[in-house]
């Protein structure tokens, strides 16, 4: 599949945000003028003419930036998705528990291939550390279309989380990980817990680090 944003392997964390943050504020530059476009659009089809208007990308463009254009609607998905791996990024950086780690891989378009995460870290062995799924779901419900689930199973969870040293983090909006760590939540049900962590200065970010409870479920 070709990719608008290229994933990226084996770069430090500093080169990774840098690769990202290029890729990312080219594609908004490019998006805004897409958009101001649409003001020419009549009233009665600004919706229809939006969801099918492109980005033109043909110019000189940064590396990881794959395409010559694509979907508006695409664009500003991709872009959301690159803001909260940045925000990701930059709490691994700031963190010392993590800021030594390595980017084995990243996808910032999709993780489709078997055994991909959307982003994963390495320590100086090569050993796996961390794996993370990213999305930008926009809800205040738990069991939105099944996101949680899906991006469990992709972390390797469907009971207890794994005991073999890997954080495991789902990158989410700060109202989908409110709901998703909701302290009425049926957790005596659940194998699984959250440590919260907020990303950036302005928490529109979260991570959630996927935990063993102290009491598991019978």
């Amino acid at each position: 599949m070709h990719h608008l944003v290229a994933p990226i392997t084996d770069k430090t964390i500093p080169e990774a945000i840098a690769l990202l943050s290029s890729a990312h504020d080219y594609l908004v530059s490019q998006a805004a003028r897409a958009s101001s476009a649409l003001a020419d659009a009549p009233v009665h089809r600004w919706g229809i003419q939006g969801k099918r208007s492109t980005v033109n990308f043909s110019g000189d463009r940064p590396l990881l930036v794959t395409k010559a254009s694509e979907r508006f609607a695409e664009v500003l998905n991709i872009a959301a998705t690159l803001e909260r791996l940045l925000d990701a990024l930059l709490w691994f950086q700031a963190s010392s528990r993590f800021s030594k780690l390595v980017v084995r891989e990243c996808h910032p378009s999709t993780s489709s291939a078997p055994d991909a995460n959307d982003l994963v870290l390495i320590d100086r062995s090569g050993a796996v550390t961390v794996r993370c799924e990213v999305s930008d779901v926009v809800a205040g419900n738990a069991h939105q279309n099944n996101k949680e689930r899906v991006d469990l199973a992709a972390l390797g969870i469907d009971g207890p989380p794994p005991e073999d040293g890997v954080a495991r983090f789902l990158v989410v909006s700060s109202e989908f990980g409110h709901a998703l760590d909701h302290p009425r939540r049926a957790w005596h049900r659940l194998p699984y817990r959250y440590a919260r962590h907020l990303a950036d200065f302005d928490h529109a970010t979260m991570l959630l680090e996927v935990i063993t409870p102290s009491n598991p479920p019978a």
